[in-house]
């Protein structure tokens, strides 16, 4: 093979590789264009025009899709609610330049790492504790352009947020917990934002939580922050209403507490000169109630008085106290009764010491302790279940 031949052939493979190299980059999704482009697959903008610090409408519009996976964790002591959840961003953007999407599917994914070329919103997570975005390789985001002329940000994320919930109503107590999202900067002059999207399944929820969830867009009213004389900031999201389950407590502490009220009625049956059977079943139930009093004092969240069944228990102890009291009574009247006719020289009456009189005062404890138990249970139960 002559030394021109040999030429030929290894200009025609450099000319091939020119080309196969060609062709990679104007595939690259950062390729620049003609002009000072940036590029993210077929979509760029004109950074001769562009400035990430000018805001692409006015006002704004950014639609927030708040899609709730999973909540994690309430926290009673910490005040704190953690959840899964898709949060997506969308705004406008005119000043991007691209073909129109595919008729079938608006949603065109891009490079994500475009999103630092773009002007972003300052979303802003009203009460935010902590946000963790989940990563494997890379985090769980990503980045589209919408309908050829609009950008949606989404990705994965874990959020724990404050609630303000306020506990005297404890188990019986329902809680509002408003998960809120705005702008930090920008008043509603110059931006705006919505709920796009708001889903949340709660028959997929934890079923360790001690509540029942639901979600509900916010109202009206808390749609709108007004920070003093700086301006009024546009807010969108969710109302979280917190049922607490509280079968568990009525047949855990309740229902054996109300029982034992009842039991401690059948000290009234129970011959006044039985000391040691009167004395043990009272005394018996009332130490066994300030142990429950003490196990549901340490498993209540914190408040600034008394709960609901911290209320019920103490109104059991002193139902059983009474009891004990009006025993007392008894003796203290036997007493009496005994001394007065040793005193004045009568013999001493058979029978149930003085047991008429004596027996008639029982006869009225055990009418006066279940009515008075009976009113009780008519005013705490609407009181508290029907409180808000």
């Amino acid at each position: 093979m002559s030394s021109n031949h040999l030429l030929i052939i290894m200009t025609q493979l450099f000319l091939l590789l020119s080309l196969f190299i060609s062709l990679a980059l104007s595939t690259n999704e950062n390729l620049t264009k003609s002009g000072n482009y940036k590029c993210a697959d077929v979509y760029c903008i004109n950074l001769d025009t562009y400035s990430k610090l000018d805001v692409p409408t006015t006002p704004v519009k950014v639609s927030v899709d708040l899609d709730v996976l999973q909540i994690l964790e309430v926290d009673d002591i910490k005040f704190t609610v953690a959840f899964s959840m898709y949060f997506g961003v969308r705004w406008l953007e005119p000043r991007i330049e691209g073909p129109l999407p595919p008729k079938d599917n608006p949603y065109v994914p891009i490079d994500i790492k475009f999103i630092n070329e773009l002007w972003v919103p300052d979303v802003y997570v009203y009460f935010l504790k902590r946000i963790n975005v989940l990563t494997i390789f890379t985090k769980f985001a990503g980045l589209f352009v919408v309908n050829g002329n609009e950008i949606l940000y989404s990705q994965e994320t874990h959020i724990t947020f404050w609630c303000p919930m306020r506990f005297h109503n404890f188990p019986l107590d329902n809680q509002v917990c408003k998960f809120k999202v705005g702008s930090y900067a920008y008043d509603d002059t110059k931006m705006r934002f919505n709920a796009s999207l708001l889903s949340y399944d709660d028959s997929l929820r934890n079923t360790i939580l001690d509540y029942n969830i639901k979600l509900k867009p916010l109202k009206a009213a808390d749609s709108l922050f007004i920070w003093q004389s700086i301006g009024n900031y546009s807010l969108t999201g969710y109302e979280m209403i917190l049922k607490r389950n509280s079968l568990k407590y009525i047949v855990n502490y309740y229902l054996p507490s109300g029982l034992f009220v009842i039991v401690s009625w059948v000290s009234f049956l129970i011959p006044p000169e039985i000391v040691p059977g009167r004395m043990t079943l009272l005394v018996t139930i009332f130490l066994v109630l300030i142990n429950i009093f003490n196990n549901v004092t340490s498993n209540s969240p914190n408040v600034e008085g008394l709960t609901a069944i911290s209320t019920w228990i103490i109104t059991c102890i002193l139902f059983v106290f009474g009891a004990l009291s009006g025993y007392a009574g008894l003796l203290f009247k036997k007493n009496r009764l005994t001394k007065s006719d040793h005193l004045n020289g009568r013999p001493v009456k058979a029978g149930n010491w003085h047991g008429n009189e004596l027996a008639f005062i029982d006869s009225i404890f055990i009418i006066f302790f279940p009515v008075c138990f009976a009113c009780f249970n008519m005013l705490y139960w609407p009181v508290f279940l029907l409180a808000k």
